[in-house]
């Protein structure tokens, strides 16, 4: 990070700043609230000493309304995190930088990023740029995966707590559950749940929010999470 006002002998010479954007939500009893925004500041930072690009302050907050049933979430509505977006990028854009690259770590972000950056396009003929930082089982980072132990996850999980672990962050790993079916759940809501992909299938389409999915605030399994395995998945 710059110390003091950045000018233009810091940008490198394609003008390029990335943009960590992760939330303040649950993550189950024993990760903290702001896990997603650690750990896309941390690996931001990783990128930027490899690339030699600077970092733009992370965002705390996102749009996290489907885990608002517990304690100690923040959500951002829709409109409001687009207007934040907007003018994070427009102000970055007057400092000079001409590549923005936002990183993303929490799923509730990506629409409004989406449409955040169709409208600075539309407003200064910029490109802004998006991805998802985080290992999918069937895209990208997947073969960091293979160290992965748990059927079902996707929150709070063996992965996540195993890559909070590894980049030093607060765990109560004591206060980590395994993922069960909620006992609200009928056998025909069960019918529908597909494990290996944490999705209700059903020809029915229908908003999910989080605590209709888990007790506990996790997916997964946390308990078998460990230092070694975010080292070998890093």
């Amino acid at each position: 990070m710059i110390v003091g006002w950045p000018t233009r002998a810091h940008l490198n010479k394609d003008k390029i700043i990335l943009f960590p954007t992760g939330s303040t939500e649950q993550h189950g009893k024993h990760l903290v609230l702001d896990t997603d925004t650690f750990i896309l500041f941390e690996i931001a930072k990783r990128v930027a000493k490899e690339t030699n690009v600077l970092v733009a302050p992370p965002m705390p907050f996102g749009q996290s309304v489907h885990h608002m049933a517990f304690p100690g979430t923040i959500t951002l509505s829709f409109d409001t995190l687009v207007n934040v977006y907007i003018d994070v990028c427009k102000s970055l854009l007057n400092h000079g930088f001409d590549k923005i690259v936002f990183m993303n770590g929490h799923g509730g972000n990506t629409d409004p990023i989406s449409e955040a950056i169709r409208r600075v396009r539309e407003d200064t003929g910029k490109i802004i740029y998006a991805l998802s930082v985080g290992a999918s089982q069937k895209g990208f980072g997947s073969e960091s995966l293979k160290f992965i132990k748990q059927e079902t996850g996707g929150h709070a999980c063996e992965r996540d707590t195993s890559v909070v672990l590894y980049l030093g962050e607060r765990v109560l790993i004591n206060k980590a559950e395994k993922w069960k079916f909620p006992n609200s759940w009928t056998e025909f809501y069960k019918k529908y749940f597909e494990p290996k992909t944490k999705l209700w299938i059903s020809p029915i389409t229908r908003v999910q929010y989080f605590n209709e999915i888990t007790e506990i605030g996790s997916l997964g399994d946390p308990i078998i999470a460990s230092k070694e395995k975010g080292k070998q998945m890093g």
